[in-house]
């Protein structure tokens, strides 16, 4: 069976191992009490020879697999109620000549037994959408000796798998710091809990066989139509990489100094404190031996914070961590342990507290694997202007730590795919890579999360639902833009029909002055502080339209005509187009402001904001000389509210086709400011952040590469690219981006009264060039080299 994205199902023997019903029942832990419990499942085999095993392997709902005590990877992808992914690994290079142990850990995240309320401390992770089907885990392959010949069995439901649930502690939510995200807190008494399990040395003498269920492979059920509960596809995207680092640098006093562990005597208190030197998300190993009754807790937090940002991210002497911080805590039994936590862990810094009972503990280097989608940048961007490679650098690790199986918000807090976050990350992607692939899971991911009232959820794969209604135009901005870059027409008509869906809720909440109002659910624009009553909606939707909202609206019809037009529909182009320009006429007749000259936030509500000003900007509505007026009034009268990060975006644009891209210098500041907090990543708004990671802050990086040095690929071929630098506030720039052709390199620079322009394109590429004066060029493979006189004021 070939799954529907083209991918391979191999799949054809394995059947799903669920927990014994015997366990269950011993244990005395009823159905509703399996959230957040972990199932650990163990194979173990004799091999008298090398031997490669290639295996597909899948779980309900997170696994984690070792290969004789050695971390191998995480999965299954992240998925929805439509299907579930399986990832294919190479094994053989983990497996040694005697015993072997297969080890996999098993966390269920079911909701359907969860109580709701904030005093549920058991609510699953949000990010994982789960099927209800217990426990469960599916493996498949054939260890094979060096000339291919079959050696074993590691198939579930053929080889003898042990199974053993664990009865003695879950995940638990806790308050503030896994608010938006669900249980995640470990806490774990290894006298209780067994330590040394994934090792080929443990005796598993009392565990039990899993119990066979249903085969993985669709089979008779599908000639009549019917779906299997786990629909299985192939991962779409690479698996993450996990490379090994050790953390060396301690603030305050060291403790550990060069040392490999550090030894806390009986009865005695001690605190590490590292630093990270920048933010990454990372699967923990420690190494611990002895210590009978020591409590160790693990605090792992984005920045130290005193107030309102009234201390630098990095100052330990004067901030704290306050209840910004993941806290995991573990009792020690006296033996040899290594505790490896079950997810992977964001951190800047970490903060460990020792607490020796009655035995000596003695406590190794932290060792870790830094962990996330392997995105390999490889574009660079350089200039006389010191701070244009730190804050590109700045957001591309911004960028970097909210990708995982998805594209998330930000990786401390929610780990969460958002249409509106997702579609500037995967702008972002575009300029500093060749990849496309997450990109284009993400748009599967929100057409797979269409509910039936029109729109995609607000998060996706998500659980529970939630519905932010602007999102879903964010939706229809990065479908084009995904076409822009991509040229795939198939993926146009793949997902036109949730354009008019979404388009036609909208419509359907026209009010009596031809304005939608009454989105309902959560119609999100910013999290301006001046809407803070709000939750980031504008204050106009308490009474009635929001003129931001509503060219929002228009600027989605646009695209949607685009994508119509695109893939052969010019008639519902057209009608998209006209349904655009009753919005704008009727925002110009009840909205336009003459004694202020800029639009207000809706016919009633007598504020202004760079939001709105930008959107009609973008909506046509302004141009020319009266554009550059408004968008200047937006900058230098105080009362006009500013978009802050996530809105940036627009605001740029809308001065770049204005053509007063120089006033957002004075934005820009925001950014280069982080440098001076001593920021490693960018946060979710210019000041009083909650994350310190967020990657609809990283702007710059697009600015830097596709707007001031010109070259952006969004003609709807991949192979061009057009070029049109603005270099209004750097004195000069050189840089390249990445393509699957390879780098498209630049250079500008002064010149005899000039600026000169250097451009070279791979092998494969064509282009063209428009300068700061108009001027032209035609750019072809190889050096292009054009002087243009500067423009006289």
């Amino acid at each position: 069976m070939a799954a529907e994205g083209g991918g391979k199902i191999m799949w054809n023997e394995a059947l799903w191992l669920g927990v014994p019903r015997a366990e269950i029942e011993e244990k005395k832990i009823y159905q509703g009490d399996m959230n957040g419990r972990f199932a650990y499942y163990r194979l173990d085999f004799m091999l008298d020879q090398r031997a490669e095993l290639k295996a597909d392997i899948s779980a309900n709902s997170r696994y984690r697999l070792w290969v004789n005590g050695q971390p191998v990877l995480s999965g299954p992808c992240r998925s929805d109620q439509f299907r579930h992914y399986y990832e294919t690994v190479e094994l053989g290079d983990y497996l040694q000549i005697g015993k072997n142990v297969l080890a996999v850990q098993v966390l269920l995240c079911d909701s359907m037994y969860v109580k709701e309320g904030p005093g549920d401390n058991r609510a699953p992770l949000n990010s994982v959408a789960t099927l209800p089907a217990g426990h469960r885990l599916a493996v498949e392959g054939v260890l094979k000796g060096e000339e291919g010949n079959p050696l074993g069995e590691v198939t579930t439901g053929k080889a003898p798998w042990k199974v053993w649930l664990d009865n003695t502690f879950f995940l638990t939510k806790e308050p503030v710091v896994n608010g938006n995200m669900g249980a995640l807190t470990e806490r774990i008494d290894f006298n209780a809990t067994p330590g040394g399990w994934r090792l080929p040395d443990f005796d598993d003498g009392g565990w039990r066989a899993g119990d066979v269920l249903e085969p993985v492979k669709c089979g008779f059920e599908m000639m009549f139509g019917i779906l299997k509960t786990f629909m299985m596809e192939e991962r779409p995207i690479p698996l993450l990489y996990e490379r090994p680092a050790v953390l060396e640098k301690e603030l305050g006093e060291s403790v550990m100094k060069e040392a490999a562990y550090v030894t806390v005597r009986p009865g005695e208190r001690r605190t590490l404190l590292f630093d990270g030197e920048g933010l990454f998300n990372a699967y923990f190993r420690y190494q611990i031996e002895g210590g009978a009754g020591a409590e160790i807790s693990f605090t792992y937090f984005e920045k130290f914070t005193k107030g309102i940002d009234q201390v630098k991210r990095d100052d330990y002497i004067n901030g704290e961590i306050g209840q910004n911080g993941q806290r995991d805590t573990i009792v020690l039994d006296g033996g040899s342990l290594l505790y490896e936590p079950f997810w992977y862990r964001t951190m800047r810094f970490l903060k460990i507290e020792i607490q020796a009972a009655g035995e000596e503990v003695r406590f190794y280097r932290p060792a870790l694997l830094k962990t996330g989608y392997p995105l390999n940048p490889g574009s660079y961007i350089k200039s006389d202007a010191p701070w244009v490679e730190k804050v590109y650098d700045m957001c591309v690790r911004t960028l970097q730590g909210c990708m995982m199986e998805t594209y998330m918000d930000c990786p401390f807090w929610e780990q969460m795919q958002y249409p509106m976050d997702t579609r500037l990350q995967a702008l972002f992607t575009y300029v500093c890579s060749a990849d496309t692939k997450l990109a284009e899971k993400a748009l599967r991911d929100f057409h797979d999360s269409m509910l039936p009232m029109g729109l995609i959820q607000g998060r996706a794969p998500s659980n529970p639902k939630q519905i932010i209604s602007t999102f879903s135009l964010y939706y229809i901005f990065m479908l084009l833009e995904y076409y822009r870059r991509t040229g795939d027409t198939d993926i146009l008509k793949r997902y036109r029909a949730d354009v008019d869906s979404i388009l036609e809720y909208y419509d359907r909440h026209l009010g009596p002055q031809g304005l939608v109002e009454n989105l309902g659910y959560w119609d999100f624009v910013d999290w301006q502080e001046s809407w803070h009553d709000t939750m980031g909606r504008p204050a106009a939707v308490r009474k009635g339209p929001s003129t931001i909202i509503n060219l929002m609206y228009g600027l989605a019809l646009l695209d949607g005509a685009e994508i119509n037009e695109a893939t052969g529909r010019s008639g519902l182009a057209q009608e998209y187009r006209e349904r655009q320009k009753n919005i704008a006429d009727q925002i110009q007749n009840l909205c336009w402001d003459a004694g202020r000259g800029m639009f207000r936030e809706g016919p009633s509500c007598q504020e202004f904001s760079q939001h709105a000003q930008s959107w009609a900007v973008l909506n046509g509505m302004l141009s020319g000389e009266e554009a550059r007026r408004v968008m200047r009034r937006t900058f230098e009268e105080k009362d006009v509210l500013r978009c802050y990060f996530s809105t940036c975006y627009e605001l740029f644009r809308a001065c770049e086709k204005a053509g007063c891209y120089e006033l957002t210098a004075r934005q820009m500041d925001w950014w280069i400011k982080l440098l001076e907090e001593h920021c490693t990543t960018c946060p979710e708004t210019p000041s009083n952040s909650r994350s310190e990671c967020h990657a609809w802050s990283a702007l710059p990086m697009y600015e830097l590469i596709s707007v001031m040095g010109g070259i952006r690929r969004e003609a709807g071929s991949p192979a061009r690219v057009e070029v049109c630098p603005h270099l209004d506030y750097v004195p000069n720039l050189e840089g390249g981006m990445l393509t699957e052709y390879g780098l498209v390199t630049f250079r500008y620079y002064p010149k005899d009264g000039g600026m000169q322009y250097e451009l070279a394109l791979p092998e494969g590429m064509e282009g063209s060039f428009r300068g700061a004066n108009g001027g032209s060029a035609v750019l072809r493979a190889g050096k292009n080299e054009i002087w243009e006189p500067v423009k006289k004021a």
